[in-house]
């Protein structure tokens, strides 16, 4: 992957229309500064455990609790789980994440 898991989440979601901007994804998935994506990208830096976790929960949330979603929503929430889980496990070791 060329970029980094951060901004391909990212893409996944604004495309899918569940959020609109850098600053929107910092705030509402990852529980982070709205400047906190800008940073990682120029730090060159991915997901921290922490920031993991904190988007894999809010990803899981919006699933769980807006009705109004549509096929292309919930399948690219599917997918950004799958990709956050896969990162826990092969990066940090991490088997699963409970709600």
């Amino acid at each position: 992957m060329n970029t980094s898991l951060i901004d391909h989440i990212y893409l996944i979601l604004r495309n899918a229309k569940l959020t609109t901007t850098r600053q929107a994804f910092s705030r509402e998935y990852v529980g982070k500064n709205p400047n906190w994506s800008a940073y990682q990208a120029h730090m060159k830096r991915d997901f921290s455990i922490t920031g993991a976790i904190n988007c894999l929960r809010s990803i899981r949330l919006c699933k769980e609790r807006d009705a109004t979603l549509d096929l292309v929503q919930l399948c690219a929430l599917r997918e950004a789980e799958a990709l956050l889980l896969e990162h826990l496990n092969e990066r940090y070791s991490v088997a699963d994440i409970c709600a």
